[in-house]
């Protein structure tokens, strides 16, 4: 057979109230007799379809996961309850030990106390990743040396049960303890040094050539965004070691903890708590809505790190397509995206990626990659992630084409010329102001002109007042653009929409005289630039 299925096929149940439904699934036909508890229950048969979740139940096993879970819920409140503890139930945690077993008992272990020297962090990575237990803390806060765990069975036998699981826990805490002690008998030089012989890819180089260039490109961010020189001493000294403990014992034995026990070994070697702080939190966000960075060092950090994956990976042709993208480079962008929003920085995607290429190329720090290459499939990847995270929030999907048409790629400026069309597009004013925006953008069209420079309007030419009240207002709203708001602007474009009107009614632009011809095509051409500056407002449905 072909037939997959994750686990063995013994038994087929199929009933229709009372009446076998025949079925028949490789060499296994359906009847009415099912199995329960494989130590604790037996064979069942069964008269009708509806004593199905009752019959189980008598043999040790629940059906319903949703009563299963609030079984296991209750059980370990008691536990705490008792005890005085406070247990945190972690969602995906109570999923995977919901899915595990068939009949829960939960139950309370020991580890001693001595392990309470390392990090939480190594404790709970230790129970919930690897064994799958909930920890305990004191009603202060502090963990405690408990563990909580749910075994698929009843009461029977749990003493050895516990003991069975303290003793593989307090193996683990073992390793771990090890670990924690050897990592610093060595330096963080030594660690750092260690990573020139570490490939992060074999066709972008290593892991040392990496940080190399995350220091050029983090500075040159830090510097963008405004950091103080204090700040970007600290980021000088984070982005230079900011790997170094994927070198160490503990990282590799659990490799959940990296950048966490980057920043516990770099507070116990004396670095300032802003780097090692950047250290943990250059890797978050870790998950599509995880935690963001904190601080700003970290967050600056957090964006060169991705960055610096995404380009390389696109310099040597590793590009996302379809399903498929095994780094993770989606989920950079994402991340990407996610703490420029968060941070409210002005960040041109084109503009800076073309600085990171020239600085590289500069220091002499591109070790090989050619960076000036995909660079418009790199733009268009960040441009499907923002619509992605458009489409989250419910953006419609007119207004995100829009957006991302526009001039520019500076992602606060997509940010809000997305909110400010959303939050209008309902308004009475809209319909008629996008219509008489859209025919400037058209018209802008027919004129061919070279650059910013040849955009001057000769008043001079003007033929009817219309042409000149046009003229003085667009000058107003280009002069103050810069100093303004996306919203501002959009209102701005707004107001503009009755002097527009009266300029067609009394304005005929594609007329004989060149001259005058080209003043009006200009004059439209500079209106359309503070518009596509908002977005392509061609790519609006409205109605």
């Amino acid at each position: 057979y072909d037939f997959e299925y994750i686990r063995p096929l013994h038994w087929l149940v199929a009933l229709l109230d009372q009446t076998v439904v025949p079925l028949k699934i490789l060499n296994i036909t359906s009847g009415r007799t099912t199995y329960g508890h494989r130590f604790l229950g037996g064979p069942v048969t069964l008269a009708q379809a509806s004593d199905y979740q009752t019959a189980l139940k008598e043999q040790y096993v629940i059906a319903d996961s949703s009563q299963r879970k609030a079984m296991i819920k209750e059980q370990i409140h008691t536990l705490a309850a008792q005890n005085d503890w406070v247990v945190e139930l972690d969602p995906t945690l109570l999923e995977e030990v919901n899915n595990l077993v068939e009949y829960p008992t939960a139950f309370a272990g020991h580890f001693d106390s001595k392990y309470l020297n390392m990090p939480d962090e190594v404790l709970i990575t230790s129970m919930k990743v690897h064994q799958r237990f909930f920890y305990a803390r004191n009603q202060a806060g502090k963990l405690l040396p408990v563990f909580i765990s749910v075994r698929n069975g009843n009461q029977q036998h749990l003493a050895n049960v516990v003991k069975g699981n303290e003793k593989v826990l307090t193996a683990r805490l073992e390793d771990a303890q090890f670990f924690y002690n050897e990592d610093q008998t060595h330096t963080i030089a030594e660690y750092v040094e260690r990573l020139k012989k570490v490939t992060f890819h074999e066709k972008i180089g290593t892991m040392y050539e990496k940080m190399q260039r995350v220091q050029l490109i983090s500075q040159a961010l830090g510097k963008h965004v405004e950091l103080n020189q204090t700040q970007l001493a600290d980021l000088k000294r984070a982005s230079a070691i900011y790997k170094f403990d994927l070198m160490t014992g503990m990282v590799d034995e659990f490799p959940e903890l990296q950048g966490i026990m980057g920043e516990k070994y770099a507070l116990l070697q004396g670095e300032k708590p802003t780097v090692a702080t950047a250290i943990r939190e250059h890797y978050l966000p870790k998950v599509a809505e995880g935690a963001l960075p904190q601080t700003d060092v970290g967050a600056v950090l957090a964006v060169a790190d991705k960055l610096d994956s995404i380009i390389s990976f696109f310099a040597v042709g590793l590009i996302p397509n379809g399903t498929n993208d095994p780094y993770a480079l989606r989920r950079q962008a994402a991340g990407i995206i996610r703490i420029v929003k968060a941070e409210g920085w002005h960040l041109d995607v084109a503009a800076f990626r073309q600085q990171i290429t020239d600085l590289l190329t500069t220091h002499q720090a591109t070790f090989g990659l050619d960076f000036s290459t995909n660079v418009s499939d790199f733009l268009d990847f960040i441009n499907d992630r923002m619509r992605q995270w458009f489409g989250q929030r419910q953006i419609r999907y007119d207004i995100v084409d829009a957006v991302l048409a526009g001039h520019g790629h500076d992602l606060k400026q997509m940010f809000a010329a997305a909110k400010v069309l959303q939050q209008n597009k309902d308004k009475p004013a809209f319909k008629a102001t996008i219509e008489a925006l859209t025919r400037v953008l058209r018209l802008s069209q027919k004129a061919k002109f070279n650059g910013q420079a040849s955009l001057t309007v000769d008043p001079a030419l003007f033929e009817n007042q219309a042409e000149k009240d046009l003229y003085q207002a667009v000058e107003k709203v280009r002069h103050q653009a810069a100093q303004r708001t996306i919203e501002e602007n959009y209102h701005a474009l707004e107001q503009l929409r009755p002097l527009i009107a009266a300029y067609f009614d009394a304005t005929m632009v594609m007329v004989d005289d060149q001259a005058v011809r080209d003043n009006r095509l200009k004059q439209l051409a500079i209106l359309a630039q503070l518009i596509f500056s908002i977005a392509d407002l061609n790519r609006l449905i409205v109605k």
